[in-house]
């Protein structure tokens, strides 16, 4: 089988840059279902990317976040929906950074407590890139209550999107998988919560995805072929 190149994933690179720029300046639902298509390509392309990584002895430094302690103490027994965003998302006059919603009223203390810990914050990781794509970045409550949350990995919000909100597929017939299906209902709860200019989280999200990939996949395009 022939391999990817890195011509190819110049290629690749530059047409995610093209849709998230668009992205950025538009923000309709086009060009977010096209940052959507054009992410759903490097999740394909992420044993390929970590391999090509690996064999010019690049480190990618990719950031991530870990809920600290005292923010999981403080939603302990509470149905929550969290979503770190904790690169941070630009857009026009307003960034969008640490979305906490908490199925419960907070005492004074806890609400002084969740003001004091400050927005989220992205640590750089020694993760891979295929181990960045499948690492958590949403929690969100469940129908299962021995298991009450469940967390979505990057790869698993790309390819939802584009599956089940039409970016890759028309809507009610993206392909049949019940291993990934399952997430859906998750994914369109979250595509209904609204934030900043009043566009669907999901977005967001994928707009911090291609932003972090793009900043931290820059290296393989100034790699020797």
């Amino acid at each position: 089988m022939k391999q990817m190149d890195i011509k190819h994933l110049h290629l690749q690179y530059d047409r995610l840059s093209r849709h998230y720029e668009a992205s950025l300046a538009q923000k309709d639902e086009i060009s977010f279902l096209d940052l959507a298509h054009a992410l759903r390509v490097w999740v394909d392309m992420k044993a390929r990317v970590t391999t090509m990584a690996a064999e010019r002895g690049l480190q990618l430094s990719l950031r991530h976040h870990t809920a600290p302690k005292s923010l999981k103490k403080s939603l302990k027994g509470a149905t929550h929906t969290y979503i770190p965003l904790a690169s941070g998302v630009e857009s026009p006059e307003v960034q969008v950074k640490g979305l906490v919603i908490t199925n419960r009223a907070l005492t004074p203390d806890e609400i002084k407590q969740r003001a004091s810990m400050g927005p989220p914050v992205a640590q750089v990781s020694q993760m891979s890139f295929a181990e960045w794509m499948a690492a958590g970045v949403l929690e969100v409550p469940s129908n299962d209550p021995s298991h009450p949350h469940v967390k979505i990995s990057r790869e698993i919000m790309i390819k939802r999107i584009a599956n089940a909100l039409g970016a890759s597929h028309p809507v009610g017939m993206e392909e049949d998988d019940p291993q990934e299906n399952k997430f859906d209902k998750y994914v369109q709860e979250l595509h209904q919560i609204k934030i900043a200019d009043g566009y669907p989280v999901t977005y967001y999200q994928l707009l911090e995805i291609a932003a972090e990939l793009l900043d931290r996949t820059n290296c393989l395009r100034d790699a020797a072929t």
